[in-house]
């Protein structure tokens, strides 16, 4: 097995066409919009209107959920958009607009804007344990503008909980009411326990200008004010106050992080005023400050975070369970203007940078091709960088010339990347490869919204524009480091939608499944896809189930041998999806009895 990987890794950093036996499922159709099929769970002779399909999510047991929007006899745009979950031929509805809301709470209302129409929206996600979140609009009794949202969680069992709703008084204040729109899903992440993590702007009681803002967890069984604007940073004793950032936050169980801005004008300046704060580690629950502008980054020989676009970023899922914390960052201090950036982690004051500007990269800077020789790493696109929960970090790269100048068209100055947790970073394809299985065609830029993600399992999956001469056309990927990279879709497929597909879709990384994990990819490689012929008007969205099988399923951070190291892995993922040997979507005694049978070196 170890002579094979390493004949891989070469392989693939000489970035040959070379393509591996995939075990992969075939993919299979959830549901098809094409305007003429009625297939609309509990609602006869209704279709599905194509285009109108939100992204799907997908859970570890390949259940997928959507929001589409339904025509037929009876339904009008009072009663029109609906959330369905399920599996292949069988599919149920969740929520519909004109529908009662969860549990009949509040009393007499339904899934609809005040106006009457477009209450359940397009940002439902799933818990990995397999409930739902569901931000909606809702209309009844007494409905005013400012209380016309709501966020409600159905649990694995199916019992509904009202987890908070527009107008709600904020925790922690004197009266003041939360007037988040919460049917929007604006800036919003969940866990597991159905708790959401949202911003909210704030209204009467004792706010003012100094304070109309706050990040505020929320659940059934109370509510929590995580971070209100003006309130004290912590560390600061000179009155310097904090601002919560409406965007820049994430949630894994009760563990947070989010990105702030501190106010001083005696003190605070665009050189120093951008934080970011966690709960991990901060004593009584309170939060600490882990990166700031300005400050000092123990450990590291003399860098500093400096001031930048990007100081710091967290990546979609910053936070592992451990209470790692995955970022961006512009470095200063020691730093020259060709190192001057890093993807770090924080862990309770101990901090590692991943990936460095100025890096060699694995079959790129050691090419004997000129485009890409003496290049070197420049950074990773903030939106397509994600860590799995054992260790493996897949990214957008972006190269620059050993100089530190930008590499200008027409050459080449993307690829994707992989970094495993023992530091081995791998290139999985650059600009201007050769597509495997596709002779003539070649990747295009890597750079921009490519939906990446990476499954706990090992599987990194991404979209691609490719092209053959002057045809351009689109690939879905996966990569693993035993099935190497190959194609799962790709456009003028006709398996989808019985004629050749002209576009494709991945939501990636970008979703929150419940406690860190991706949507689109679940933890043991269940992916979804849309698909669209546009000309045909026919939308697609399927599944398939993407294997990492090694000889060794046990060998859960690929050492090479069965060890402590996995052993502790899987009892750190226990009740979880983070240490499935045995594939089955939980991490329990099955696997511990797998790993124990397979102690020692990998055959």
């Amino acid at each position: 097995m170890r002579a094979h990987a390493t004949t891989f890794l070469l392989s693939l950093a000489a970035c040959t066409a070379t393509t591996f036996a995939a075990p992969d499922s075939a993919w299979q159709n959830v549901v098809v919009g094409d305007a003429a099929t009625p297939n609309v769970p509990g609602v006869k002779g209704a279709v599905f209107v194509p285009f109108e399909f939100s992204n799907p999510v997908i859970d570890t047991t390949g259940k997928m959920t959507f929001r589409g929007r339904i025509a037929g006899p009876g339904i009008d745009y009072t009663n029109s958009r609906m959330i369905v979950s399920g599996t292949p031929g069988a599919l149920s509805a969740i929520a519909r607009d004109g529908a009662p809301v969860p549990g009949n709470n509040p009393k007499g209302y339904v899934f609809n804007t005040i106006d009457g129409f477009s209450g359940v929206t397009s940002s439902t996600t799933i818990s990995a344990s397999g409930g739902y979140a569901l931000p909606a609009f809702i209309n009844g009794p007494g409905v005013t503008e400012v209380t016309g949202s709501a966020f409600f969680f159905i649990s694995p069992s199916g019992a509904p909980s009202l987890i908070a709703r527009e107008g709600d008084a904020c925790p922690g204040t004197a009266g003041a009411k939360m007037l988040a729109s919460l049917g929007s899903a604006y800036g919003q992440q969940f866990n597991d326990s159905g708790q959401a993590l949202l911003y909210t702007p704030l209204d009467g009681g004792d706010t003012d200008l100094t304070n109309d803002a706050a990040l505020v967890l929320v659940g059934a069984t109370g509510d929590q004010l995580v971070l209100r604007k003006g309130a004290a940073a912590p560390g600061f004793a000179d009155g310097t106050t904090i601002t919560p950032s409406q965007y820049g936050f994430t949630l894994n169980g009760t563990k947070l992080a989010c990105t702030a801005t501190l106010v001083n004008e005696a003190s605070i300046n665009s050189t120093n005023d951008d934080a970011a704060l966690t709960n991990i580690g901060a004593a009584g629950g309170a939060l600490r400050i882990f990166a700031r502008e300005g400050a000092a980054i123990p450990g590291t020989g003399g860098l500093t975070f400096a001031a930048g676009e990007g100081t710091p970023y967290l990546a979609q899922h910053a936070i592992e369970a451990d209470g790692t914390i995955l970022f961006t960052a512009s470095l200063g201090g020691a730093a020259t203007a060709v190192d001057n950036a890093a993807v770090m982690t924080e862990r309770n004051g101990a901090y590692a940078i991943l990936l460095r500007k100025g890096d060699s990269v694995p079959g790129v800077t050691d090419s004997t091709n000129a485009t890409f020789a003496g290049k070197r790493f420049q950074g990773v696109n903030v939106t397509a960088f994600a860590r799995n929960r054992n260790g493996l970090l897949a990214y957008q790269g972006i190269l620059m010339n050993a100089d530190g100048s930008a590499i200008l068209y027409p050459g080449v100055a993307t690829y994707i990347g992989a970094r495993r947790a023992d530091g081995t970073v791998v290139t999985i394809c650059r600009e201007s490869d050769p597509v495997p299985g596709s002779p003539g065609w070649q990747f295009s830029s890597l750079n921009g919204y490519t939906g990446l993600c990476v499954g706990d399992n090992g599987v990194v999956v991404f979209n691609a524009d490719i092209h053959s001469g002057d045809t351009m056309g689109s690939t879905t990927m996966a990569w693993d480091a035993v099935n190497g990279l190959r194609v799962l879709a790709r456009t003028g497929d006709t398996n989808f939608t019985g004629t050749p597909c002209n576009m494709m879709f991945l939501i990636g990384s970008t979703g929150n499944n419940g406690n860190g994990g991706h949507t689109g990819l679940s933890a043991n490689g269940w992916l979804a896809l849309t698909v669209y012929d546009t000309d045909a008007g026919i939308q697609t969205l399927a599944r398939i189930r993407l294997d990492a099988t090694a000889p060794c399923p046990a060998d859960l951070n690929h050492s090479g041998a069965v060890d402590a190291s996995d052993l502790a892995i899987l009892l750190g993922a226990w009740g979880g999806t983070g240490g499935d040997v045995n594939a089955d979507g939980a991490t329990n005694a099955s696997d511990l009895a797998v790993m124990l049978g397979a102690w020692g070196a990998c055959p």
